[in-house]
């Protein structure tokens, strides 16, 4: 340790810190600047350096500091204070799903009116109809999606918010919502861990959507018709065509086939892998730094498609708005084991059973 820096160590934050990862790891020199503090190691000094790491980072972050392990060409930890961050109230999630709740009831009032037998309540009993067969089963599939990522998150101590749903504008066509998301207040730990939380949300969202294929199924079946306006047209993914449950496109669709199919083509468009997306954490946390050439690749599959269906070529602007280069993990040299390869393999499947490249044409 350089001379000057002694008078540093005086400072009773950094000893602290100082102490603290000696606890965990053993370096040969320690440098410490303004910003952060730099631990350089030898792997045959740590032998269980990945363990060991991963129970410092917990006991850091914590405490409010962000800990990160570089293997380049020297090892070394780097530990830094975090951002003080200010998270939003519980009841700002309530008042988005309230209001989504609404903008999506909208929409199944729409998509109710050819189901709903002329009379007296018509107002009221397409109302109640739009929920039960719209907005509770679409946002039941979204919801479910995201506290998928949020308990595997609380399963690796990784700090999440509940589920944030966002309303849209009601209009003719519209679902009433842009989709649903969580925020992590902590950073992924390691890459094992950013593959499971990426892959938890969109496994959990689809095994839910997918006995409710059946149910939609049936409904559309059996379901009286009033009207037979049919201003849209919908492309299946391939997990109807295994199963044989393609509706017929020259009636209007039942709002619960409609909310179903959302959801599963949620799943798709999440498994993408770029950016923030759910794939983009996915490959980040499979292939490492490589990752980012998957995603220029995707991004340019997404312009490309964008040629046939405008809605894709929207995401691609948002996702290079977002940001293609994903952050690392703190550690990011461990390697993924047999269960995150076998995730891999699985969110892969699905992404082949829910993707369609022109979902939706009017």
């Amino acid at each position: 340790m350089e001379q000057n820096q002694k008078v540093e160590l005086e400072n009773p934050r950094v000893q602290e810190v100082i102490e603290i990862v000696k606890d965990f790891i053993m370096p040969y020199e320690i440098e410490v600047n303004p910003l952060s503090i730099k631990f350089l190691f030898l792997d045959s000094d740590n032998p269980l350096i990945t363990k060991k790491f991963s129970e410092l980072s917990r006991k850091l972050i914590s405490m409010g500091y962000i800990p990160q392990m570089v293997n380049s060409f020297e090892h070394y930890i780097q530990v830094s204070m975090s951002e003080k961050k200010k998270f939003v109230s519980n009841k700002v999630n309530l008042i988005m799903l309230i209001l989504t709740i609404l903008s999506t009831l909208y929409a199944g009032y729409y998509f109710s009116g050819d189901f709903i037998k002329p009379g007296a309540d018509l107002f009221w009993r397409t109302v109640l109809y739009g929920f039960t067969f719209f907005t509770l089963p679409l946002l039941t599939i979204l919801g479910v999606h995201e506290f998928g990522h949020y308990i595997v998150a609380r399963h690796y101590k990784v700090r999440a918010s509940l589920p944030f749903f966002i309303p849209f504008i009601p209009f003719a066509y519209s679902i009433g919502t842009f989709g649903a998301f969580i925020s992590l207040r902590d950073p992924f730990p390691n890459r094992k861990v950013m593959t499971n939380i990426g892959a938890a949300g969109p496994i959990a969202g689809f095994a839910t959507a997918f006995p409710l294929l059946f149910v939609a199924n049936y409904f559309q079946k059996v379901m009286p018709l009033y009207h037979f306006y049919t201003p849209y047209f919908l492309h299946y993914p391939l997990v109807y065509h295994f199963l044989g449950l393609l509706m017929p496109v020259n009636s209007p669709f039942f709002p619960m086939t409609i909310s179903v199919w959302v959801g599963i083509f949620a799943t798709a468009l999440n498994l993408f892998p770029v950016g923030q997306l759910d794939g983009g954490h996915i490959v980040r946390g499979m292939l490492g730094r490589k990752a980012i050439y998957l995603s220029y690749f995707f991004i340019a599959v997404l312009f490309y498609l964008g040629l046939s269906y405008t809605g894709w070529l929207l995401i691609a602007i948002l996702v290079m708005f977002l940001g293609l280069n994903h952050p690392p993990a703190l550690d990011d040299t461990s390697s993924i084991g047999a269960l995150e390869i076998g995730v891999g393999l699985l969110v892969l499947l699905l992404f082949i059973l829910s993707f369609t490249p022109i979902p939706i044409y009017i």
